[in-house]
């Protein structure tokens, strides 16, 4: 039984030194100690009653927790799992902790595109002319989704017309987050090009984010053409369309007839239709003095 006992020792300090002397692992390993010196005790000192069924189910128990214990403490892998690096693998795994010093990170790109985003309206042409250019040029490279989608971001930020190169590469992206971000750039533009593309994307894409980000764009221009594609949109199958075109019709028109699609279909047509509350009118609706002698 000595034996035992000395084997136990041995695979605690073991553990001790698997653990990296993780704070909890030495509390965990003090425990299991204090616990092996009661178990020797028992076996020692109260060997006599080694005959006594009742005493020896409670010595094995005490030897079955010390065991327990002396698991959870050294642990069956190369880190302890109660050590404190595992709740932030940065931490976990030496070779991380370095990347800044030989590589651009995800956090490194996100920062600085953000601040070139937040910085553009006070840079002087030049710089927005340089900017845009050589953003308009990595976009088209970048093989990562999440980069592309922040310079397209960023790109939206500068009005030069070198902006405009990488933002019709975005329009096509197979991201389609990223198509969303180049219509709403798109729609800053009052260009026929802008419009254009917008209208190209709005009649083709087959993702309702887009259509809906394009017509949203579509709106903010001028005339017949217009018209008639936000008339389109109230009478589209998907709800959100119709939303963004009553949103667009709103901003086109001064006019508010309420959330309703067939009412802003019947008003196109001419009519002067009765808005009904149906309880989905906001308070803003409600209150508006267009809607109250209805």
């Amino acid at each position: 039984m000595g034996g035992l006992i000395k084997f136990a020792v041995i695979i605690v300090r073991c553990g001790w030194v698997a653990m990296d002397v993780d704070p909890l692992g030495l509390v965990l390993l003090h425990f299991s100690l204090s616990c092996i010196k009661i178990l020797s005790f028992d076996l020692v000192g109260r060997g006599r009653y080694r005959d006594n069924h009742m005493h020896h189910g409670l010595l094995w128990s005490r030897f079955s927790f010390v065991m327990i214990a002396l698991l959870c403490a050294t642990g069956c892998q190369q880190l302890a799992p109660f050590n404190w690096n595992s709740i932030n693998p940065t931490t976990s795994y030496p070779e991380w902790q370095n990347d800044d010093e030989y590589m651009t990170t995800w956090n490194d790109k996100h920062r600085d595109l953000s601040n070139l985003r937040k910085n553009a309206a006070g840079m002087s042409h030049n710089q927005q002319v340089l900017h845009a250019t050589a953003l308009s040029s990595q976009i088209k490279q970048e093989q990562v989704p999440v980069v592309r989608r922040e310079m397209v971001r960023a790109l939206v930020a500068f009005p030069v017309v070198e902006a405009e190169s990488g933002l019709e590469f975005a329009i096509t992206d197979e991201d389609a987050d990223i198509r969303v971000i180049a219509c709403q750039g798109w729609g800053k533009r009052q260009t026929d090009r802008a419009f254009k593309l917008l209208l190209e994307t709005w009649r083709s894409d087959t993702e309702v984010d887009v259509r809906v980000a394009a017509i949203q764009a579509i709106g903010n221009f001028n005339g017949e053409q217009v018209y008639a594609e936000l008339v389109t949109a109230l009478a589209d199958r998907e709800p959100a369309v119709q939303f963004a075109g009553i949103q667009g019709f709103r901003k086109f028109s001064g006019e508010d007839w309420g959330e309703d699609p067939e009412t802003w279909i019947a008003w196109t047509k001419g009519e002067r239709p009765e808005v009904i509350y149906d309880g989905k009118e906001n308070i803003a609706d409600m209150l508006n003095p267009a809607n109250l002698f209805r």
